[in-house]
């Protein structure tokens, strides 16, 4: 079962726990100089020793690593490893020295020697039975390795072949006598493939333990621990391993085992072991346990390929016969575009043998391909890993295919169909269409035929056609167009009669006649040769004929499109026949005004006159041939759609007139952009301003059959209009009148009295009237004097009445009777025409407050203007002669502090004067044209003259102009005044300034000081941002004088800092003359 392992220790042994070496290990001071006995398996070569026997004491090359250790005598570590290696150049050397030696590490590796020091072996808890174990091991391991891998590789082998030899390397590599496989199927077990067990299995059989089948019970054998274990099931020695009566042992009586399991697909599928009768020396190793499960996953990979390559064999064959029977053509290209597979299909479309294209170039063997649709999408294909579908054509072969290409990495896959067929309809139907669509288009008889004639040769093929067309005059069928076929042949024909020959008789009979061989009618005519014939009605119009020199030569898809061609030139020359009609219509209708439309069944227009389509606001071209509703908005385009239905339908609908009529009345409302006409369907555009069209739409039957609708227009938009403006303002008259807060009466005017027809919410809460109980009563009843026993005050309201029928517009101001007392009012009377006679209204506006105010502003006036100056005149006169009878300084000064308030209140009265000035020259004044730079001057100037220490400036351009009077002199007088008089300086500084806005519109004028500056409770009262108090009041009267002006010219007062930051700049801010702000 194997022999002992030799290994040879050269030097002396180290001591130490890592200086164990393998059983039997023979160790030498020197080298042998003969081979040892039996051979050696590994040799151990201490390099630090120190004794030695003496040998031939070569020492090494100077500079040589290891010079300084090595065999006793001999001269170095290198020296020893080159003899080494000489004596045993195929055997595994393991160097060590005690402590780590780089030199010595360094000359084991150049000699292909494994170095370890023992120190690295006690760190490792290593000894140096284990490095030889190692060793010799893996020498013999990478044999077999390399010997696994050439037998797998063997492409030439089949798997029957792989695995007996791989058996054969197992046996010598486990030094087992036995190789064998086997399969599992449940709990069954067969052998498959054996080595070395010929007349084991044989006593097996003959023992009767094998069944029929070949197989025997899973349990009866040692594979069944392998399946159950997992992983290797090995053991050396059966009884110590305790299969002692076990019946696997009874039966085989095998004492050493080693087996693994072979799984294919997850499933195991059997086992790979080794086995000998007798028991082996050793325990198997680790290596030896991977080397076994190393074959077996091999076998189990194996019989996956095997099994994948079958299924893989049974795939394509059933591919191959599904591509053989499917309709569509497919052939399989590679990546390098070789032709590996072209089914039947695919080799009668490309006109080639499928074997001899399998293994061509696609693009030698088809070259015209390249550069076309099939070229790029095969590559786009394959370069995107990406399916493509498209058509093309292949010009050689006149072969349209509908092509799929499926790529993969291996190549790509090509299924086409030929289409050529259907490509040759729908080119023949795209013809049909075309035709379809110029017969629509053509405008006359001539036009039509030709082309017919044309789509006979275009779409069918023929050379040889005509159209005739019937002469009601002649009673004839006339020729109107021949293809030059039938005029070589046929020549100049003449004219036929209806039922004479195949065409008469088409056209009498108003069926298709079709010839097969005309020559054998026996007629009498002559066809020139031609024989077989096509003949068409074209309704009423004339014949359609298609004829060819070959017998029975059409057949049903022929008939077919002629008769459908036959069938569009029919309508086509009816269209024709109508249209002329129009135009009869047209030309009488041309020379009026009326705006009229024609409508088919549809609401599409087929005519309009010039009227009707300005009315749109669309182009007469444009409008026919579209639908009339699609130029209205709802529900209008809904209304009109129904209209024309009932008058198309013969309904008597909503709307039909009386007389039974299919007439229906409809009203339409047009929206078209003012001053343009519209963006081509009567509609505004961008939803700007839209100019509103009113109009009343009369549509009736045509009265033929053609359920044609005509329609006629009646423009009333300015009825419209004026009826909706009249509307609105009656609306918006009756809102202003009971929400006008003043009361408010209106009457009507008859012929002897005054009636009243309404009165607002504001006059019944006022005077206290109920509007339903005086609505309709004599305006004399409604009595509001308020002294009902003054006879002129009853005098006075009935001259009020009349003057405002005489007048039209009264303004007085009168007092009436209300339900809080008397009050007085600004009366306001006017007329105006209605439909029903002439109309008034009185409003009532009171002004009890006003009056009241004025009365009391007049006697304070007075009091100021007059009272009070009379009473200080006479204070005046008192404190002069105080001051002039004493001598006391305090007598005086009391004297001058009486003169000095005097004087004030003089000043107050004047400023009062001043501002009454103001007001009523506000009132009665108009602005006008005002330069800023004169008036500027003049009061400069008076200043100057009037304060000759103040420093006075003016900085205006003379092209500054405002919007103002005489008062705006005054406005700047003050201003200067109030900088002057307040200055806290003996000569003060006064700057006046002004410029237009860069906007543009108004101007300000600037008054800027260097005085105390203007108190800020002043600043808020003159612009208004405070209420007037006693403490206010009397301050700051010429600033109220200013703000008050500049208000009535529609400006405004503000204020800032002044020179150099110090006083006040007031900034006014005014209309200018060529314009309002």
């Amino acid at each position: 079962m194997g022999a002992e392992r030799l290994i040879l220790h050269v030097g002396p042994p180290a001591d130490a726990p890592w200086s164990d070496l393998p059983e039997g290990t023979r160790t030498v001071g020197a080298l042998p100089e003969t081979p040892v006995s039996g051979g050696t398996d590994a040799v151990v070569v201490r390099l630090d020793g120190s004794d030695g026997d003496g040998s031939d004491g070569a020492g090494p090359e100077d500079g040589e690593p290891g010079a300084e250790h090595g065999e006793p005598g001999t001269g170095g570590a290198a020296a020893l490893l080159d003899r080494v290696r000489d004596r045993f150049p195929a055997v595994p050397v393991l160097a060590y020295t005690v402590e780590d030696d780089v030199d010595a590490a360094i000359a084991a590796g150049r000699r292909e020697a494994e170095y370890v020091s023992g120190r690295r072996l006690a760190a490792d808890g290593e000894t140096l039975a284990d490095r030889v174990e190692h060793a010799v091991g893996g020498a013999g391991t990478d044999e077999f390795l390399e010997r696994f891998l050439r037998i797998t590789a063997d492409r030439s082998a089949d798997v029957e072949t792989k695995v007996d030899r791989l058996l054969s390397l197992g046996r010598e590599r486990l030094d087992l006598a036995i190789g064998f496989t086997s399969r599992i199927d449940g709990g069954e077990f067969e052998l498959t493939r054996q080595l070395g067990a010929d007349d084991l299995f044989r006593s097996v059989v003959e023992a009767g333990s094998v069944d029929p089948e070949g197989t025997l019970p899973l349990e009866t054998t040692y594979c069944r621990r392998t399946i159950r274990d997992g992983g290797v099931t090995a053991f050396s020695d059966a009884a110590e391993a305790g299969w002692d009566g076990d019946p696997a042992h009874e039966l085989f009586g095998l004492e050493t085992y080693i087996g693994g399991r072979v799984v294919v697909n997850g499933e195991v599928l059997g086992t790979l072991c080794f086995a000998d009768e007798g028991p082996r020396d050793r325990p198997f190793g680790d290596d030896e346990r991977l080397f076994v499960e190393l074959l077996a996953e091999w076998l189990g990979q194996e019989f996956e390929r095997q099994r994948a390559r079958e299924e893989r064999e049974a795939a394509t064959e059933r591919l191959e016969n599904t591509l053989e029977r499917i309709d569509d053509a497919f052939f399989a290209i590679d990546d390098e575009w070789r032709f590996t597979y072209v089914n039947e299909r695919a080799a009668t479309l490309l006109e080639r043998d499928a074997d001899d294209l399998v293994g061509s170039n696609v693009w030698s063997e088809f070259p015209d391909a390249l550069g076309q649709r099939y070229e790029s999408a095969y590559r786009g294909a394959m370069e995107t890993q990406r399916s493509v579908s498209f058509e093309d054509h292949y010009e050689p072969l006149d072969l349209w295919t509908k092509v799929r290409a499926y790529p993969s990495e291996e190549g790509l896959s090509v299924f086409f169909a030929d289409v050529t067929d259907r490509k040759r309809r729908e080119k023949r139907l795209e013809l049909l269409l075309g035709t379809a669509e110029g017969l629509q288009r053509a405008s006359s008889a001539g036009e039509i035929a030709d082309r017919l004639v044309e789509a006979a040769e275009d779409v069918l093929g023929y050379g040889i056609n005509g159209v005739r067309l019937y002469d009601a005059a002649a009673d004839a069928l006339e020729v109107v167009a021949l293809s030059d076929g039938a005029e070589d042949r046929l020549g100049v024909r003449s004219s036929r009669a209806p039922g004479d020959g195949v065409i008469g008789e088409a056209f009498e009979t108003g069926e298709p006649v079709i010839g097969r061989d005309v020559a054998s009618r026996g007629d009498g005519r002559d066809y020139g040769g031609v024989r077989s014939v096509i003949a068409v009605p074209l309704g009423e119009h004339g014949v359609f004929a298609v004829g060819t020199t070959e017998p029975d030569a059409f057949d049903e898809s022929d008939v077919s499109i002629v008769k459908l061609l036959a069938t569009n030139a029919a309508a086509a020359f009816d269209r024709v026949e109508r249209q002329r009609r129009l135009r009869t219509y047209e030309l009488a209708l041309e020379n009026v005004d009326d705006m009229v439309c024609v409508l088919d069944a549809d609401g599409t227009l087929t005519y309009a006159t010039p009227p009707f389509a300005a009315w749109l606001g669309v182009d007469r071209e444009t409008l026919v041939g579209r639908s009339l509703p699609a130029h209205f908005d709802e529900p209008d385009a809904a209304g009109i759609e129904d209209a024309i239905g009932s008058v198309a339908g013969g309904d008597a609908g909503e709307g039909t007139s009386r007389d039974g009529a299919t007439t229906v009345d409809v009203r339409i409302e047009d929206r078209v952009a003012e001053g343009g006409t519209g963006a081509g369907d009567g509609r505004g555009t961008d939803g700007g301003a839209a100019n509103p069209r009113r109009g009343e739409l009369r549509l009736s039957g045509l009265g033929d059959e053609s359920a044609g609708v005509v329609g006629s227009l009646v423009d009333t938009t300015d009825l419209y209009r004026a009826r909706s403006e009249l509307s609105r303002e009656r609306d918006r008259f009756n809102r202003l009148f009971e929400r006008l807060p003043d009361p408010a009466i209106e009457v009507v005017h008859r012929a002897n009295d005054t009636v009243i027809r309404a009165i607002n919410p504001a006059f019944a809460s006022r005077f206290g009237h109920e509007e339903s109980a005086i609505r309709g009563r004599s305006v004399t009843e409604l009595d509001l004097r308020y002294d009902t026993l003054d006879d002129e005050e009853e005098t006075a309201a009935e001259s009020l009445d009349r003057r405002v029928r005489e007048e039209g517009f009264v303004t007085d101001e009168v007092r009436r009777r209300t339900v809080d007392g008397p009050r007085e009012f600004l009366f306001r009377g006017f007329t105006y025409e209605a439909s029903d006679g002439t109309h008034a209204f009185g409003i009532y506006t009171d002004i009890t407050e006003r009056k009241h105010r004025e009365r009391y502003l007049t006697v304070v006036n007075r009091i100021l203007r007059h009272n009070l100056r009379n009473e200080l005149n006479v204070v005046f006169g008192f404190a002069s002669e105080i001051r002039r009878l004493t001598d006391d300084e305090r007598v005086v000064d009391y004297a001058e502090r009486i003169e000095a308030t005097a004087r004030r209140l003089t000043s107050l009265g004047d400023g009062a004067r001043e501002i009454k000035r103001v007001v009523d020259d506000g009132l009665e004044g108009e602005p006008e044209r005002v330069a800023v730079a004169p008036v500027a001057e003049r009061v400069a100037e008076r200043w100057r003259e009037e304060r000759p220490d103040a420093r006075i400036e003016t900085d205006v351009p003379a092209s500054v102009e405002i919007r103002a009077d005489d008062r705006f002199e005054r406005v700047l007088h003050h201003l200067v005044e109030n900088a002057i008089v307040h200055a806290d300086s003996a000569s003060p500084r006064v700057r006046i300034g002004a410029e237009r806005d860069p906007d543009g519109g108004a101007a300000t004028v600037t008054v800027a000081d260097d005085g105390p500056g203007i108190s800020e409770e002043i600043r808020e009262v003159v612009s208004g941002g405070a209420p007037v108090t006693q403490l206010r009041h009397n301050s700051g009267l010429g600033l109220w004088i200013v703000a008050w002006v500049v208000e009535t010219y529609g400006g405004s007062v503000r204020f800032d800092a002044g020179i150099d930051g110090e006083g006040t700049t007031v900034r006014i801010r005014l209309p200018t003359a060529d314009g309002a702000e």
